[in-house]
This record gives C-alpha cells, sequence and structure tokens, in this order.
C-alpha cells in the first residue's frame, strides 16, 4: 500500500454524462452503460495510467480482465449521494480481490472467502479508521514488509508523522492485505530479489541502482507489481532513490 494521486481533472466522458440534462437517472450503474461503457472504460484507463498500472490497494499488476473502479468511500455510505458516488475524487482503480481466474494460480486462492482482498474484503465498511491511499504521506512510508510477506504498520515511520499505527493496521486488516495469497506472492519476490541481488549487498552504488531499476517506472511509465515490498526490501538505498526529484509520486 503507497500512496497514490488523485485524477486532476473530471474524464471527458465522465464529465459529459454529469453534463447531460437526463433527469433523475444519473447514477453509477447508468454511467456504466453510457456511451456503450466507452465513458466508463476511459475512466478505468486514466485511473490505471495514474497508478502506473498497480492496484490502488495490494499493488498487484492490473491486467484488463482483473481491473475495477473503486470507490474509496463506498457508495452505500451515509455520507455518500447518488452524485458523490459519480465522483472522480472518490475513484481509484483496482484489482477484483482475488475473485477472478487467470493464469496465475495465486491471482485466485482456494477458499476464495478467505483470500478475499481490496474492494472485495471492504465491500460496504465504512470503518472511519480507514486511511484513503491517496491520504498517505510519500516519505517515510507508513507500511513495511519483511520477509515472509507479511505487510505491517511502520511504527517508527506513523509516529514520525503522527499518524495513529493503529489505524494503518485496521487498513490492512479491512483490505485484506495479509490474506495467504497475497502473502505468498509477496514471500515469492522477496525470495526472488533476494536471488537476484545478494552479490551486490555488500556495494552501496550498485544497491542504489538496483533500487532504481525496482522502484521507478519504466518506459512505458509503469511500476513493477508489489512496489512495497520491493521499497521494504532495498530499505534505505528505496528511500535514497524516491526522495529524489522529479517524483510526480511514483
Amino acid at each position: 500500500m503507497k500512496r497514490i494521486r488523485s485524477l486532476p481533472d473530471c474524464p471527458s466522458g465522465l464529465d459529459a454524462y454529469l453534463s447531460k440534462d437526463i433527469g433523475d437517472v444519473k447514477n453509477w450503474d447508468e454511467f456504466r452503460s453510457h456511451d456503450a461503457g466507452n465513458s466508463y472504460l476511459e475512466v478505468i484507463d486514466s485511473l490505471v495510467s495514474l497508478q502506473h498500472g498497480l492496484c490502488g490497494y495490494c499493488e498487484v499488476d492490473l491486467e484488463k480482465i482483473e481491473r475495477q473502479v473503486e470507490h474509496v468511500v463506498p457508495r452505500s455510505a451515509p455520507q455518500q449521494s447518488v452524485m458523490h458516488e459519480l465522483d472522480y475524487t472518490n475513484m481509484i482503480a483496482c484489482c477484483k480481490g482475488g475473485t477472478r481466474k487467470t493464469d496465475d494460480r495465486l491471482r485466485r486462492l482456494d477458499p476464495v472467502k478467505r483470500n478475499l482482498s481490496c474492494g472485495q474484503a471492504k465491500r460496504d465498511k465504512d470503518s472511519k479508521d480507514f486511511i484513503d491511499p491517496r491520504d498517505l504521506p510519500s516519505l517515510p512510508t507508513l507500511v513495511r514488509v519483511n520477509f515472509e510477506g507479511l505487510i505491517e504498520a511502520d511504527v517508527d515511520s506513523c509516529k514520525d508523522c503522527k499518524v495513529d499505527q493503529r489505524k494503518v493496521q485496521k487498513t490492512i486488516e479491512i483490505l485484506g492485505l495479509n490474506v495467504e495469497r497475497l502473502r505468498l506472492k509477496r514471500e515469492n519476490l522477496w525470495n526472488a530479489l533476494t536471488d537476484n541481488w545478494k552479490s551486490d549487498f555488500q556495494n552501496p552504488k550498485s544497491m542504489e541502482e538496483g533500487a532504481k531499476v525496482e522502484l521507478l517506472p519504466n518506459t512505458c511509465n509503469e511500476l513493477l507489481n508489489f512496489f512495497t515490498t520491493r521499497r521494504s526490501f532495498f530499505g534505505t538505498y528505496a528511500e535514497s532513490v524516491l526522495s529524489k526529484p522529479p517524483q510526480n509520486w511514483v
């Protein structure tokens, strides 16, 4: 779970839909079918691009068959309204939380109900302790991943940023970020990173270059999956790389 940005402007298709004089039928479900679904695709494409191809919660790479728009404040929340569910500032791109079968067996793991994450785990939970990833600081990270693939609140960083670590931990729980499916993916990645970079552990320059490779957007402006795992693995080298401009935040 990392900081992500909000869309700077309303996507044109959504803006056109909101501007139409169509009475009281404006709602999310109706928008999904507006313009043969093209306006919805524009929204999800814009969000995925802004997030460099990663789920806004668990950081898996967003395959086209496994991506959706997530309302950070649930559509059913008491403070929501029909128009707020169409508010682009309340939207991020997410995966389908382990419900969709793909060629990767760990994208969906049985029993499915015990391996749900992200929006599928959060559903309509409207907790005052939930932290919007767009409200996270870019530096330092408030969460860390260990070699076993478990993600947890970073006590020192939370203290430095004056953020209640219990809220960070509660957010991790609400999103199911430590379900076995995701834990195994992160553990496997940690082991792969160890194999790839172990010969450079004693070479600070090589490790900083490695952190650049693993953490900065590629030529297609995409990030590698499980950004926070890679960030935790490289530790101070990662923080050094991420502290340098331009950030735009990665």
